[in-house]
C-alpha cells in the first residue's frame, strides 16, 4: 500500500472510525470515498482494473473484475463502486 493509500483510508478512519465499513480485499488503492449516509465504501472501477493489470492482460483485468469482484454477491450493498473510465481529469 502506498502513501496515498494510507492517507485515504487514515482520513476515513479519523472520520468515521475503524471497522465501521466493509471493505474488498487487495482493493485498497481503489478507495476514492465514502458514501456519508450508509458508510459504504467507494470503489474507483478504473483503479481497481489497474491493480489487477499488474499481475494480468488488460483484457483478463476486465474479465476478472465484472465477472469475480463486481458480481461477487459478498459486496452487494456493502460497497460502491464508481464507473470512472469515462471521466477525464481537467487540465489544471
Amino acid at each position: 500500500m502506498n502513501q496515498k493509500d494510507k492517507k485515504t483510508l487514515n482520513l476515513i478512519s479519523q472520520v468515521y472510525g475503524k471497522n465501521t465499513f466493509d471493505k474488498i480485499r487487495n482493493f485498497d488503492c481503489a478507495i476514492i470515498g465514502i458514501e456519508v449516509e450508509t458508510n459504504r465504501l467507494i470503489y474507483s472501477v478504473k483503479e481497481c482494473i489497474k491493480a489487477l493489470k499488474i499481475k494480468m492482460s488488460n483484457e483478463e483485468a476486465i474479465e476478472h473484475f465484472y465477472s469475480e469482484i463486481y458480481s461477487d454477491k459478498k459486496h452487494f450493498g456493502k460497497v460502491i463502486f464508481c464507473e470512472d473510465y469515462l471521466i477525464k481529469k481537467p487540465n489544471i
